[in-house]
């Protein structure tokens, strides 16, 4: 008996999975994973999905399939999917397909259901209702986001189909037994910006407990999505061996197959008194933290809660305001930092300045002393050229200018240190003496070698 992996995949809310079933066409909803159970946070928006789905064995097998799922109020996943296997030849089959959150906690769920719900119609005598196909599982799935991109893990066990799912009739003889095998399966779907505004390009990869499988969720529009994969990837350097006529090769349960699908979604809509998000499905398991499913009926608790939301986000855009100015003020702080550094060091170079002027000012008052005038007039230049601000340097540099007999220089000098400090009142002295002519050079030693 074949394998009865319908392309279906119910779409999942949060705490809900559902598994691809039967006839090993695979995809159906972002959020999903190509074979095994996993979770769908987006399910709730959607009212109906279409999945149509072909797998290319070979250039003359495949298998196709159709399948559409929804999810109920009470929080159920619903599925119906039909599949034109390739083996048993001429058979149609028939899937129904249920599953129910149970936990959740953080962002770990834990999801029951039952898969594969299987009825046959083909022209031997294995008609009806394939009981032997039936798959349970539990599954424990988890997220995380990093940036733009969500990092999911969905991990559990299955029986039937999950575990068990074949392309051969011949290695399907196990699972006419009646005993059910129980087998563990892993997978990763990786959320990327790519095409985010019609919800991502998801990258997928598992193993099934038969073999690896990886594929690519591609979204041409919010509605519309194209989906690829590749089964039993290990083996794909054998893909189509039943081709070459000279080997005489049949196809075997492991072999790799090429898997397209296209699923198209018909959004929910809600009346004035609904609620415009039901995202409310979060935590409905039975024995969840909290049970918000009253959310959906009750369109109060609905409001406040959307009226909780804009709250925090109006104090997530406080809070990055307040980040923006608080970086605005360091800056500024900065900026003080810089600029009274700045003034120390303009202060500290002024003062050296002043230190140096006015101990070439002590030098010229020396060489003055000891009527070597020329010496005292260049350290006295040398004073101004430090400090141009000193009046007692211009005052000085008069008086020398008189001694050398260059009264017009002196005078020049004498009216510059007014200028710079108009209380020198001996500069107003000398200059009155030398106007009247009784200017003597005892008084100006008087008045200036003492400053």
């Amino acid at each position: 008996m074949v394998s009865s992996k319908f392309l279906f995949v119910l779409i999942i809310f949060h705490s809900t999975v559902f598994v691809q079933a039967s006839s090993r066409v695979s995809f159906s909803r972002p959020g999903e994973m190509i074979r095994i159970p996993s979770v769908d946070h987006s399910v709730s928006r959607k009212l109906l999905n279409i999945n149509l789905s072909h797998e290319f064995l070979s250039s003359s097998q495949g298998n196709s399939s159709v399948s559409i799922h929804s999810l109920g109020k009470s929080g159920y996943q619903y599925g119906m999917s039909f599949v034109k296997p390739e083996n048993p030849v001429n058979s149609i089959e028939m899937g129904f397909h249920f599953q129910k959150n149970m936990l959740v906690y953080a962002n770990v769920y834990l999801d029951v259901g039952i898969h594969d719900l299987l009825f046959r119609q083909s022209s031997d005598s294995n008609n009806g209702l394939v009981t032997e196909d039936i798959s349970l599982f539990a599954v424990l799935s988890s997220y995380k986001i990093i940036n733009d991109y969500t990092i999911s893990t969905h991990c559990g066990l299955g029986t039937g189909k999950i575990i068990q799912d074949s392309h051969s009739e011949s290695d399907e003889g196990s699972q006419s037994d009646s005993k059910q095998k129980i087998g563990a399966f892993i997978g990763f779907q990786f959320k990327t910006p790519l095409l985010q505004k019609n919800g991502g390009v998801n990258l997928l990869t598992e193993f099934d407990g038969m073999g690896l499988n990886i594929g690519v969720y591609i979204p041409i529009s919010k509605l519309y999505q194209i989906n690829l994969g590749i089964t039993h990837f290990e083996n794909l350097g054998d893909f189509a061996r039943e081709d070459d006529l000279t080997t005489g090769e049949k196809l075997e349960g492991d072999d790799s197959a090429l898997s397209f699908g296209l699923t198209m979604s018909l959004p929910r809509l809600y009346g004035k008194n609904e609620a415009r998000y039901p995202s409310d499905y979060i935590n409905r398991g039975i024995y969840s933290k909290t049970d918000s499913s009253i959310l959906f009926y009750n369109p109060i608790c609905t409001e406040v809660v959307e009226t909780l939301r804009d709250s925090i986000r109006v104090g997530n855009n406080m809070i990055e305001n307040l980040d923006a100015h608080n970086i605005m003020l360091l800056h500024q702080e900065a900026i003080l930092v810089d600029s009274t550094r700045k003034s120390l060091l303009r202060e500290e170079v002024g003062q050296s300045k002043q230190n140096k002027a006015m101990r070439h000012l002590s030098r010229s008052l020396r060489f003055f002393y000891d009527e070597h005038y020329r010496d005292a007039l260049s350290e006295i230049n040398i004073a101004i050229k430090e400090n141009p601000g000193l009046a007692i340097a211009y005052g000085r540099r008069g008086s020398i200018y008189y001694k050398l007999g260059d009264i017009r220089r002196a005078t020049i000098n004498w009216n510059a240190a007014l200028q710079l400090d108009p209380e020198f009142t001996e500069i107003y002295d000398i200059l009155k003496a030398s106007d009247e002519n009784r200017l003597n050079p005892v008084e100006i030693s008087k008045n200036f070698s003492e400053n």
